[in-house]
């Protein structure tokens, strides 16, 4: 099968996907409000955005670039620089915070690491655990409107 086609293929399994709407999701619904909501999607595309730049960082040998792109990520920096909403920790699931909480933690061990001098096969096998935690919450949760 050649790319165009594989593209086209699952386009149509998207859109299948989509047209069964919500009854056929099975991960839990966490109801949050527009500004919650996206809090959330922000911290989440940040997220992406550093895996993108320590992969990069990595490819080219900048362990310096690569530790700063995760360290933006970890929870010190997390606490320091973002106000989350004060309504949206409660709305968490316990689950859902098993999966945060390390996550961020997780980025700070993985800047320390390289900051002190780790391989990048370390470095990205790290990444490869911290991906994995995203993956997992993924299947776990969806966010829904909150009902007012």
């Amino acid at each position: 099968m050649r790319w165009r086609e594989a593209g086209v293929v699952l386009c149509l399994s998207l859109s299948t996907i989509a047209a069964r709407g919500d009854e056929s999701d099975q991960r839990v619904a966490v109801a949050m409000t527009a500004p919650e909501k996206a809090f959330v999607l922000g911290q989440m595309r940040l997220f992406v955005k550093s895996v993108e730049q320590i992969v990069s960082a990595l490819s080219v040998s900048d362990r310096a670039a690569a530790a700063e792109a995760a360290a933006a990520r970890g929870a010190q920096r997390f606490q320091a620089e973002n106000a989350m909403p004060p309504t949206l920790g409660p709305k968490f699931p316990e689950t859902w915070r098993s999966f945060g909480q390390p996550m961020r933690k997780g980025f700070d061990e993985l800047a320390k690491g390289l900051t002190e001098g780790e391989d990048a096969t370390r470095a990205l096998a790290r990444l490869g655990e911290l991906m994995r935690n995203c993956v997992a919450c993924h299947e776990s949760y969806r966010i829904v409107d909150a009902r007012d």
